[in-house]
């Protein structure tokens, strides 16, 4: 009951300071004289990306400003670098800026269903024509920006590019024992077995770590390599039906294998210990032979070319499963963007600005920057990063970032921009996995939406089975536990805590996805 009254008192906290605000259009004058030859609409935004708030003095945003005659204030303090304590003050405060970006759409879609975001289906129609022609193209799109109710409070971030992570094995250590590049998992056993045993960094040692990974320590424990026997810690629909997949006869045999292979030495002794840095320091001291990450492994070439002479992480296929089956479990779908809150005195004008992102030379500004500093276009039309982008000291997308480029907002994320910033073995990792949308297929699913009630009673449910499939799975593959002997208590214990009716809920979102995207 407190928690309700609470939850009240906020909603009414918000909605009754909203004529109070003086957000959107709140000058007659402003609005005629709105415009590239004018003055500029000024309108408030809550915007944070990676701890960093948004800064109305980027070169970018004040471009986009002359371009749009729309002018964004910040009201976040540059030396606040939590976005979710600024979000809930925000909130809490009763006072919400006209636009309001998010990490997380949970977040964007629970404001709008307690009525601090305004619902953008009409103005979409009415004023965004681009923002519409995405939603009927891209069914991801479409998907992240509806939330469950049916309303569209976000304006989502999306994506060009749909690969996000890739097999990457050492071509090198290949070539030097003579093997093929595996394309199957019995023959990818293979081939770590041999990295194991026949030396191949040369040093006349055995210290060779066949297989390595960096987020083992995360929710996702191991989900890569449970796939390649088709397989996941969590929910995946088959024919049309969700399923938990811990107490399916794939899991089994995924474990199973794993704990195989660990016996024999062909995964990483710290696996689940060594953590963000273990790409790095495997692979500088030469040690290290295949991992799933993502499309920054291929600069390793670069970095480390001088250091291990020869040095080739080169991207693979995914390996056909035990039914000959090839999937990649790991894609990109679009993340929350931004949406406009009821308390904004002019959304038209505001939807309009949103949709200018979705143009061409909204894209550009928010993909490459600003032409002529940031970037070329030669006489065909094809762009190129200036040396002031590589030359920086920073990272290309952090570089853009200090300008405003590549930031938290609603536009689509595009695969020129992304294969600009790539060496060679990045492109060919991309070009490859892109050129095989078969593969994608087999996807895990976004985050499903949920109802607050089915949400609440999900995580209730998932609070005591998570943390069993983790120790459990650690335990299996270390050798501590025995899961042909631990697996059907397993199972029944996860039966007991009501996974059956996880499933139920789990169920009920894949049908609303559905009906969403087809």
């Amino acid at each position: 009951m407190k928690k309700k009254q609470v939850t009240a008192f906020l909603l009414a906290a918000v909605l009754g300071v909203s004529a109070l605000m003086t957000g959107c259009g709140d000058s007659k004058k402003k609005e005629e004289t709105a415009g590239k030859e004018g003055g500029s609409k000024e309108f408030t935004a809550f915007m944070f990306l990676s701890g960093t708030p948004f800064n109305e003095d980027w070169e970018v945003w004040k471009e986009i400003e002359k371009e749009t005659g729309v002018k964004l204030k910040g009201v976040v303090a540059s030396s606040n670098s939590d976005y979710s304590t600024a979000f809930q003050n925000m909130v809490a405060s009763g006072q919400l800026a006209d636009i309001i970006a998010c990490e997380s759409t949970s977040d964007l879609e629970k404001l709008g269903k307690d009525g601090g975001m305004l619902p953008l289906n009409d103005l979409i129609d009415e004023h965004a024509p681009n923002i519409k022609k995405m939603l009927e193209e891209d069914p991801n799109f479409k998907y992240q920006a509806t939330a469950e109710d049916g309303n569209i409070y976000n304006i989502p971030l999306g994506k060009e590019l749909q690969s996000s992570q890739f097999y990457w094995i050492r071509q090198d250590w290949l070539d030097k024992l003579g093997l093929a590049v595996p394309t199957t998992v019995d023959e990818l056993h293979d081939v770590l077995l041999a990295f194991k045993n026949n030396d191949p960094n040369g040093n006349g040692k055995a210290d060779e770590i066949p297989l390595f990974d960096r987020s083992a320590t995360s929710e996702n424990e191991m989900g890569e390599y449970l796939a390649l026997w088709d397989s996941s810690t969590g929910f995946y629909p088959r024919d049309g039906k969700m399923t938990f997949e811990p107490i399916t006869e794939n899991y089994k045999l995924a474990v199973s294998n794993l704990a195989k292979w660990y016996k024999e030495g062909l995964i990483d002794p710290e696996i689940f210990t060594r953590g963000m840095s273990a790409r790095d320091t495997l692979l500088s001291n030469n040690t290290g032979g295949f991992t799933h990450d993502w499309v920054s492994t291929g600069n390793y070439n670069d970095s480390l070319a001088q250091d291990v002479p020869g040095f080739n992480m080169v991207a693979v296929a995914p390996f056909a499963d035990q039914n000959g089956n090839v999937k990649e479990r790991e894609r990109r779908y679009a993340e929350c963007g931004w949406g406009i809150s009821s308390q904004c005195k002019d959304p038209e004008a505001v939807i309009k600005f949103m949709d200018y992102m979705f143009t061409e030379e909204g894209s550009d500004f928010m993909n490459w920057g600003i032409e002529g500093k940031t970037y070329t276009v030669d006489e065909n039309g094809n762009k190129a990063f200036t040396d002031e982008v590589f030359n920086s000291g920073l990272a290309p997308v952090e570089y853009l970032r200090s300008l405003g480029s590549q930031y938290r907002a609603g536009y689509v994320q595009s695969a020129d921009y992304e294969y600009a910033t790539m060496n060679e073995a990045g492109k060919a990792a991309n070009e490859l996995y892109n050129s095989h949308e078969e593969w994608f297929e087999g996807a895990k699913l976004p985050d499903l939406k949920l109802s607050k009630d089915a949400l609440d009673e999900y995580k209730s449910i998932m609070s005591g089975i998570t943390p069993i499939v983790f120790e459990k799975l650690q335990s299996w593959i270390l050798g501590s536990g025995d899961i042909e002997a631990e697996y059907d208590d397993f199972v029944n214990e996860l039966k007991a805590r009501n996974i059956d009716r996880a499933i139920e809920i789990q169920q009920e979102a894949y049908d609303n996805f559905m009906k969403v995207t087809k």
